[in-house]
């Protein structure tokens, strides 16, 4: 929390720019200046943490002149979105400002707009706070828009500061631009917040992307190859039969990924052709690598999860925002099974799904894998088309044995002769090889293709040897010497390299690598020394000068993928794992152990080079990642891998003194200070998180850390060295820092700094033993979850639950996120049963009430815990108490669509009819989550179809929200109103529009449904259809007698709001009913800026020709001929100015549109402009600057 911060309110120039152009930074001209128009000092509680913070203000002596209170306003959804159109509507009305007087007479009612915008902002604040989907800019916005209303909001005085005659106007402007960025980003049915949804959940999941390894086949086809498969009838006939699939095997080296990458084109080219209707996904298991996500099951699903969404169109599935939405929006990762079942959903939306995938037999859990196999093709067999490539192994053919339609392919030596025969001519055909004659080339391609045994892989490593070769004489020696097979192949140039022990240090690398690595960084693994008696140690002697080098030690074996080293073939993997057992074997471990080891000691070693201040590690931001990248090319890998390489080698378990004497030498300090070398892993790391924010994702210890710190971009700098040991997980470490009188009670800033919270979050039992024996507080909270406790719980950590509960953990203390450690248990994805037994043996309390859920029973039935939820009713839990985030324990079981639960929950005497939480009612829940049963169970228990509330106002609005035609038609003949207002969408009608139901729509208003109903984000139905652009439905309603120039929502008016989204044939259709072309209001002012806001060239010109005000004033961008140079669009403003547009109007507040452009960096638009008059007082446009053609 800031004790004291400075406030600087700005011009609109600066502060509008940043709140319009936050998503999309563009290059400025030189030559802008900032305008600082007031500036005071704030002491107290920082607005984003704490409810009805007061500040107050001081001059620069420290003099207190205003104190001003806000006080967060927490309310519903529509409240919320109600307060935003009321604020725009208000400030919209705010223009320019030419005098003081002036100003002094609307700062009471621009105060009063201020105060009434601060909750809104509030919740904006509590929103990204709660979900921990921080956006930097829109939170710097958020807070100095907060800031600035603290600072001018009823200020006495403010006219008298000197040079600020426009204060408080331009404060109104910047509020206004704010509350139209809140509803981008707040509101889920717009473009903007979807944006933000997406990227939130494409992080979350985590894809891994296979398109490099396509990318590198597509490389190494050759033309003219696969015909074979490609031009047969099995191809065509998979293609064009629902239900087919496909299995091509053959042995290693055949050339299997390639021919599924010239598939992958095929397939691409073939749903191209109907892209709506067809669905296409790939995934390649690439084995070339032990820790590449690019070889689990996991990683294939949610690849091919991510890659058909992004094939849906603009939206995001449904399912896949539900599987979001149920794992704590992006809080929890998601189960196997939920990632199965939101698949097979999203498999459904197309006609015909095409899922092509390489090399099975390099999946790491081939069991599980081909499982999903036999399941989806059962599930989902009218609409998929599965090829699978691999090696023909048996555990494969025998789990692909039950596809009914299975069909087979082979690799065989008479299948790829022919493709083997090309690949050497044009291999040949090579200016490399014109030291040969044809005689020699003949020779070459005989002797190649007889010994290839139809292996590609072979040929190309041969083709390596011979290009070896000086003269005729080496030649004859290299063919009639050919190896035969890979094996015989690899041990030849393991034999005849001249470095094999950096040879074995850099496959072992590569090999079980996190990451995949540079060239300079593989270089920088040989700097470190292994040779000497004692630990390994970072030499600068053996530093080397030319990274390069690499490709001279590893020849044959590896290769060069968009900047970084990967082995050559899985077959190579494959060869040296072999290779390395024995050595392994001398240290009573596994290969993977054994590399492990020692690449977690080389990373130590790297980091233990910093045992001196290094100025390359100070400072922030890109710059000084790209100085100790450069200089330091294996540091950050290092910061960020030692610990996973740690525990993967067996941790503080493993039987490698050297290893740990490193861990030790990384925390060795006093106690209370810390040594430069932890300091500087820690600083490394910071850099890492500041420059990919996404590491919170990661399944990892920073990924967990971060979602559980309060500033989720950074680690602590003054948390306890034993806080980071535990972080670590080293017990060695831990030990020696307890030994040398570190406090086990210390902590940071932040409360879930303290060490037996790490410790317990990571289920570290040993240390976590340590750190009670010397009397850790065992019962303080701190972070998300609250205890000790409570964050054993979270993670399934039963045994160490056991122990924290020996040494006295308080059962029932409410703290944290979930409140109870018995509803922390509940939501927990492992254990959880076992937990829950435990904690009531211990006589936890059942209905204790707080946290998210409210209670433990409403948790186990959010999470469908079904045998958990009957422990707790045998345990006595209260079926009907009300609270937490869905009210009532069958509320939740109704949102997440258990049927069995919620059976459950009825016969022991749930209330049906209770009101609260985020639905309302249960059966909003049920319609809510498109779950018709659970539906018509709650109907013959007495539902009530009419209650209004919840965030979607009615059960029917919920469901028209989803399209459920059947369940729609279920509550309108139990007698559901069809012309209630309420909740997000006021009415049933507004959902099914603004959602593009057409069905439904005619549904509804068969049923009597009002079509001009007002209210909500976009005002009326028909505005909602047309920000859709759904066609038939905007006709639909017309017919129906909506009236085209209704004012209100969002845009104002339909005609703007189709004009915003570019809807050509709507904003046609609605001219000819009518519609006024110059209406003013909304976010665009006229539905030409909004046309040209977005670049639509032929719909502004429509609207020229219907007679629209080139020159009218109002909205986001001030004017037409503004919202057309601000992004960029120059054929829209060569249209505007030779319709008349005047080219010195400045959109209030904003400037003109010279300075648009300049803003934008739009060197052409600006020329245009200067050459039709424009005026340029300021000396914006600086032609010799690199700005935007």
């Amino acid at each position: 929390m800031r004790n004291v911060a400075i406030i600087a309110v700005e011009s609109t120039l600066m502060v509008t720019s940043h709140a319009v152009n936050s998503h999309q930074p563009q290059k400025r001209i030189p030559g802008r200046k900032k305008r600082s128009v007031a500036q005071c000092i704030a002491q107290g509680a920082d607005f984003l943490e704490v409810e009805g913070a007061e500040q107050e203000l001081v001059d620069e002596s420290g003099i207190p002149w205003l104190a001003v209170k806000f006080d967060i306003v927490i309310k519903s959804h529509t409240e919320f979105m109600k307060d935003v159109n009321n604020d725009i509507s208000q400030l919209a009305k705010i223009k320019g400002i030419d005098a003081a007087g002036a100003a002094t007479s609307l700062a009471p009612k621009i105060g009063t707009a201020l105060k009434n915008l601060v909750p809104v902002i509030d919740k904006l604040a509590s929103i990204i706070q709660n979900q921990q989907k921080e956006d930097e800019n829109v939170r710097d916005l958020v807070e100095s828009l907060r800031e600035m209303a603290g600072a001018a909001a009823d200020c006495r005085d403010l006219k008298k500061i000197e040079g600020t005659t426009d204060v408080a106007g331009d404060i109104g402007k910047a509020s206004l631009e704010t509350a139209i960025l809140v509803h981008d980003y707040v509101n889920p049915s717009l473009k903007g917040h979807a944006k933000f949804l997406e990227r939130d959940i494409h992080a979350w999941m985590n894809a891994p992307d296979t398109s490099l390894t396509h990318t590198l086949a597509r490389k190494k086809h050759q033309s003219g190859t696969g015909s074979w498969f490609l031009n047969g009838s099995l191809f065509s006939d998979w293609k064009e039969q629902p239900g087919s699939a496909i299995w091509l095997s053959g042995g290693p080296g055949c050339g299997k990924t390639v021919m599924c990458s010239t598939v992958i084109e095929n397939v691409e080219a073939f749903c191209e052709q109907k892209p709506t209707a067809r669905g296409y996904a790939s995934f390649f298991f690439d084995g070339t690598a032990a820790q590449s996500r690019n070889l689990n099951y996991n990683g294939l699903i949610r690849s091919i999860v991510v890659e058909l969404s992004d094939r849906c169109g603009d939206q995001i599935p449904n399912a896949l925002v539900n599987m979001y939405n149920r794992c704590n929006t992006g809080g929890r990762q998601p189960t196997e099974s939920q990632l199965e079942e939101t698949l097979t959903e999203i498999l459904e939306t197309f006609e015909d799904t095409y899922v092509i995938i390489d090399s099975l037999d390099e999946c790491v859990k081939k069991d599980d894998l081909l499982k999903w196999i036999r399941s989806v093709a059962s599930k989902t067999s009218r609409n998929l088309h599965l090829m699978f490539t691999s090696r023909p192994e048996p555990e494969i053919e025998r789990g692909l044995k039950p596809l009914s339609d299975l069909q087979k392919a082979t690799f065989s030596e008479t299948n790829t002769a022919a493709d083997i025969m090309v690949y050497l001519d044009a291999c040949l055909a090579d200016s490399e090889m014109d030291v040969w004659d044809e005689k020699d080339k003949q020779s070459i391609q005989n002797k190649l293709s007889e010994g290839s045994d139809g292996m590609f892989r072979w040929v190309d490593l041969q083709m390596e040897a011979v290009k070896k070769c000086n003269n005729k004489s080496e030649l004859e020696a290299q063919l009639n010497s050919l190896p035969k097979g890979l094996d015989d192949t690899y041990a030849q140039i393991f034999e005849r390299n001249e470095r094999p022990e950096d040879l074995q240090m850099l496959l072992q690398w590569l090999v079980f690598s996190e990451h995949p690595l540079t060239v300079a960084q593989l270089a920088e693994v040989m700097a470190v020394n292994f040779k000497t008696a004692g630990v390994p140690f970072y030499d600068p002697q053996l530093r080397c000068n030319k990274p390069g080098v690499i490709w001279g030690i590893c020849n044959g074996l590896v290769t060069e993928s968009e900047g970084t080293v990967k082995l050559a073939h899985f077959s190579v993997k494959e060869y040296f794992i072999t290779r390395i057992k024995l050595k392994a074997k001398a240290h009573s471990s596994t290969s993977e152990q054994f590399s492990h080891s020692l690449i977690a000691q080389t990373c130590l070693a790297q980091l233990l080079r910093f045992d001196k201040p290094s100025e390359e590690l100070l400072g922030s931001g890109t710059t000084a990642l790209v100085r100790v990248n450069t200089s330091f090319p294996l540091a950050q890998y290092a910061a960020l891998n030692w610990v996973s390489h740690f525990h993967r080698c067996g941790g503080s378990s493993a039987d490698y003194p050297p290893l740990h004497q490193l861990t030790v030498e990384l925390f060795a300090s006093p106690c209370k200070t810390w040594g430069h070398a932890l300091l500087s892993w820690v600083r490394l790391l910071n850099l890492a998180i500041e420059a990919d924010h996404d590491l919170r994702y990661e399944d990892n210890v920073l990924g967990r850390t971060l979602l559980l710190t309060e500033n989720a971009y950074g680690l602590p700098l003054d948390a306890p060295p034993l806080y980071y040991a535990c972080f670590a997980g080293s017990v060695q470490a831990v030990q020696c820092l307890i030994n040398d009188g570190a406090n086990v009670n210390s902590v940071g800033r932040e409360a879930s700094t303290r060490p037996l919270l790490k410790a317990s979050e990571e289920g570290h039992l040993e240390i976590a033993r340590l750190l009670l024996e010397k009397e850790a507080d065992v019962n303080v909270g701190g972070g998300l979850y609250g205890t000790a406790l409570h964050a054993a719980c979270t993670t399934g950590h039963l045994e160490l639950a056991m122990l924290l509960l020996d040494k006295g953990a308080s059962v029932d203390v409410v703290e944290g996120k979930y409140g109870t450690v018995l509803q922390t248990a509940c939501v927990g994805v492992e254990g959880r049963l076992q937990l829950a037994t435990l904690l009531l043996e211990k006589g936890a309390n059942v209905d204790v009430e707080g946290g998210f859920f409210g209670t433990a029973l409403q948790a186990a039935c959010a999470k469908g815990h079904h045998e958990l939820a009957t422990l707790l009713l045998e345990k006595g839990a209260n079926v009907n108490v009300e609270g937490g985030n869905y009210g009532t324990a069958l509320q939740a079981a109704c949102a997440g669509g258990h049927l069995e639960l919620a059976t459950l929950l009825l016969e022991k005497g749930a209330n049906v009819n209770v009101e609260g939480g985020l639905f309302g009612t249960a059966l909003q829940a049920a319609c809510a989550g498109d779950h018709l049963e659970l539906a018509m169970l709650l109907l013959d228990n007495g539902a009530d179809v009419e209650v209004v509330g919840g965030l979607l106002g009615t059960a029917l609005q919920a469901a028209c929200e989803k399209g459920h035609l059947e369940l729609v038609t279920l509550l309108l003949d139990m007698g559901a109103n069809v012309d209630v207002v309420g909740g997000e969408y006021v009415t049933a009608l507004h959902a099914a529009c603004m959602e593009g139901h057409l069905e439904l729509a005619t549904l509804l208003l068969d049923k009597g449904a009002s079509v001009d109903v007002e209210g909500g984000l976009f005002g009326t139905a028909l505005q909602g259809a047309c920000v859709g652009g759904y066609l038939e439905l905007a006709t639909l309603l017309l017919d129906k007698g909506a009236n085209v120039d209704v004012e209100g929502g969002l845009f104002g008016t339909v005609l703007q709001a189709a004009c915003a989204e570019g809807h050509l044939e709507l904003a046609t259709l609605l001219l000819e009913k009518g519609a006024n072309v110059n209406v003013e209001g909304g976010e665009y002012g006229t539905a030409l800026q909004a046309a040209c806001a977005g670049g639509h060239l032929e719909l502004a010109t429509l609207l020229l020709e219907k007679g629209a005000n080139v020159n009218a004033d109002g909205g986001k961008c001030g004017t037409a001929l503004r919202a057309a140079c601000m992004e960029g669009h120059l054929e829209l403003a060569t249209l505007l100015l030779d319709k008349g547009a005047n080219v010195d109007v400045e959109g209030w507040g904003f400037g003109g549109a010279l300075e648009a452009a300049c803003m934008g960096g739009y060197r052409n638009i600006a020329t245009l402009l200067l050459k039709r008059g424009a005026i340029d007082p300021y000396g914006h446009v600086d032609f010799e600057s690199d700005t935007n053609e």
